[in-house]
């Protein structure tokens, strides 16, 4: 149940500093925290009923705050190692003596892309540049994670072919 802008406005004031400091003890970033902060007061506007039936408000702020924070430390270790595995695999795809022109091989990637079903480059775009989990995406579009990780092994596939059969110039 959604608190009232008066609620939503006392807990912030009340809390945000405290939540703020614990958030960045955690993530060791400023950026990193004041994200976190976000997302729990986003995630108190749409429904505030776990402080109400809380015993302590600060207490059940606090372990919401650590569970967002080492969430939001996940989904970047996430997209590091998949950022780092695509920096690993891109040359292999573009390895053509010819084919070392960066805007020809941004070219051949977007159209590679684009050539891929829906389902297909959303899965791919989310896990790999946004560094969503397949949970997570899963949880966006109401379908099971196992379906979201075939949908985009499906798109890789077709992403490579696509990519070692594309001409060069």
């Amino acid at each position: 149940m959604p608190p009232t802008e008066a609620e939503l406005i006392r807990l912030h004031t009340a809390h945000a500093e405290r939540v703020f400091r614990y958030a960045w003890s955690i993530t060791k970033e400023e950026v990193m925290a004041e994200d976190v902060v976000q997302e729990l007061f986003l995630k108190l506007a749409r429904d505030a009923s776990s402080i109400n039936s809380a015993r302590s408000e600060s207490a059940m702020l606090l372990t919401m705050t650590r569970n967002l924070a080492l969430d939001l430390l996940r989904r970047a270790k996430s997209r590091d190692s998949t950022q780092k595995r695509w920096a690993a695999e891109l040359p292999e795809w573009f390895d053509s003596a010819e084919d070392h022109d960066l805007a020809h091989q941004q070219s051949r990637l977007t159209a590679a892309l684009a050539s891929l079903p829906e389902e297909q480059r959303s899965a791919v775009h989310l896990h790999v540049w946004e560094g969503l989990t397949f949970r997570e995406i899963g949880e966006m579009s109401g379908l099971p994670a196992q379906t979201i990780a075939s949908r985009y092994r499906y798109g890789l596939t077709k992403l490579r072919a696509a990519l070692e059969t594309s001409p060069t110039p």
